[in-house]
């Protein structure tokens, strides 16, 4: 090959790569391009329920004594309409259903059970009310109490003196916290939730609630565990957690105490499973169909519903399963509706 023809072959393998780079950096931008298209308008992938607990129990609600349909429902939330599902804030399509650990009784059970009751000045031996039960009692108290758990109900009859100023809010529930921190019961879970004081006024033989500190003598304490996903938890008084108490004076010291009612269960907030959430037209027609549970009972058959929105049931007693609810919400009136969907 001569150097003229070496020349002009090179010439044609450098035109030929120029051309085959351009043709290459067009197609690749041109693919880029269109793939960026085609992902940008291509429908979200919808993610699915794993609902790994299978199919769930109802919840446990409380027996109401007054059906859900026996009441006419309006709608006077903020909007006028009902919250949509997937699209407005707290209303997830998919909602997590949270595992409930059971705690067991150990061979330290009895003896914890003993320690505590002497925490309160109970020294007398218990009674089996039955293989997990004990029941201790000395004069006027009286302690319920569950070894599996280690929950309880403390009932004092014998009145405190109220000759004392009460304490304002913040200090009574701190003087409750520190009770409970003593007593060795208090769980982290507790310091997170929200709270809610009653204050009591003595009217006849009975303890009523009142708004005028003034005439209060006493107050009801409750404490919720913290809320998850940015959903409270409820219980079946909607206004009393499953931590409560009765107290007088000083909340700080347990011979002011008319009561403490302690029921605690373990959520395992890192096992949970995802259920569809049922859309909020279903749960209104099932409020409507008497499917709801009336926590507050109105005294008209009318109801405002002024708010709707979704939480988490918790039962006194022990469910493996803590479930999704919405709850239905209106002028001393209060309705619990499951929220998975069928």
């Amino acid at each position: 090959m001569t150097l003229t023809q070496t020349a002009i072959l090179t010439k044609q393998v450098i035109t030929f790569g120029l051309i085959f780079l351009i043709v290459g950096i067009g197609g690749f931008s041109g693919y880029k391009m269109w793939d960026a298209y085609n992902k940008a308008h291509m429908p979200p992938v919808e993610e699915k329920p794993d609902m790994k607990f299978g199919v769930l129990p109802t919840p446990n609600f409380p027996k109401s004594a007054v059906s859900s349909s026996n009441y006419s429902y309006t709608l006077d939330t903020s909007t006028g309409s009902l919250p949509k599902v997937g699209v407005d804030s707290g209303f997830e399509k998919l909602i997590k259903v949270y595992f409930v650990i059971k705690p067991y009784a150990t061979f330290l059970s009895s003896q914890k059970s003993q320690e505590l009751a002497a925490k309160f000045d109970i020294k007398n031996p218990p009674e089996a009310l039955s293989d997990t039960t004990y029941l201790f009692t000395d004069a006027e108290k009286k302690i319920t109490m569950d070894l599996d758990s280690g929950n309880f109900n403390y009932v004092n009859e014998a009145t405190p003196s109220s000759e004392e100023k009460l304490e304002d809010d913040e200090k009574i529930l701190g003087g409750f916290e520190n009770l409970l921190s003593t007593l060795g019961v208090f769980k982290p879970e507790l310091r997170e939730g929200r709270t809610k004081i009653v204050l009591l006024k003595k009217e006849g033989n009975k303890f009523i609630p009142t708004q005028l500190r003034t005439e209060a003598i006493g107050a009801t304490i409750s404490i919720w565990p913290k809320s998850l996903d940015k959903k409270s938890i409820f219980t079946e008084d909607f206004n009393k957690a499953l931590v409560n108490a009765s107290v007088f004076n000083t909340a700080s010291i347990l011979e002011n105490y008319l009561s403490l009612d302690f029921t605690f269960w373990p959520i395992d907030e890192k096992t949970f499973a995802t259920y569809t959430t049922k859309n909020s037209e279903d749960a209104f027609n099932d409020l409507k169909s008497g499917k709801g549970v009336v926590i507050l009972e109105p005294k008209k058959p009318q109801v405002s519903i002024t708010s709707i929105y979704l939480g988490y049931y918790l039962s006194k007693d022990y469910s493996p399963y803590l479930q999704p609810i919405y709850v239905f919400e209106g002028q001393n009136f209060a309705s619990y509706v499951s929220a998975i969907a069928k």
